[in-house]
């Protein structure tokens, strides 16, 4: 048996064109699906298929976990907050999906996690006072300045990691 043709966009288009002024004009009111399918040249069969057709969008893939509205929740909490982590995002709003999911999320809303950046460790004030006491312990003897506990400013971290943390801007 032999397969029956397809009707195209074009031809579909040309059938609900026909359909649609069959009732409002005089000269297409006594065309009916027969008369269409003479002047098109295919089955009255096929133009109703092709009427009664409408087109899908095409889904592929695993559906989301989250819905349009769980997704605007997500990211109007990480503007509102720039400085959360996905995680506290997922438990605040009680979302039943996995922070890795949250993180997809704000990144199609193109916003993507950032190290927050280093602010200077010395300001002018800073500068200032340590010159003054530079000044100030100018002439010390060696005796006094072997008398001092010398501690570093920066944390040392031997094992493990400086808890860098990641935040969405």
């Amino acid at each position: 048996m032999r397969k029956s043709r397809h009707t195209g966009g074009r031809s579909r288009e040309l059938m609900k064109f026909m359909r649609c002024f069959s009732c409002s004009l005089p000269f297409f009111s006594s065309l009916c699906d027969h008369s269409v399918q003479k002047i098109i040249g295919c089955s009255a069969k096929m133009i109703s298929n092709a009427l009664k057709w409408r087109a899908k969008p095409e889904r592929r893939g695993r559906k989301r976990k989250t819905t349009i509205k769980m997704d605007r929740r997500i990211t109007r909490m990480a503007k509102a907050q720039p400085m959360i982590s996905s995680r506290m995002i997922k438990d605040s709003l009680e979302l039943p999906v996995s922070t890795v999911t949250v993180r997809r999320r704000l990144c199609e809303a193109n916003l993507f996690s950032r190290i927050p950046r280093k602010v200077p460790l010395l300001k002018k004030r800073h500068v200032q006072k340590r010159l003054q006491f530079a000044k100030e312990h100018i002439n010390w003897p060696k005796e006094k300045w072997r008398n001092i506990l010398w501690t570093d400013e920066s944390k040392i971290v031997l094992f493990g990691s400086k808890g860098h943390r990641q935040f969405v801007r």
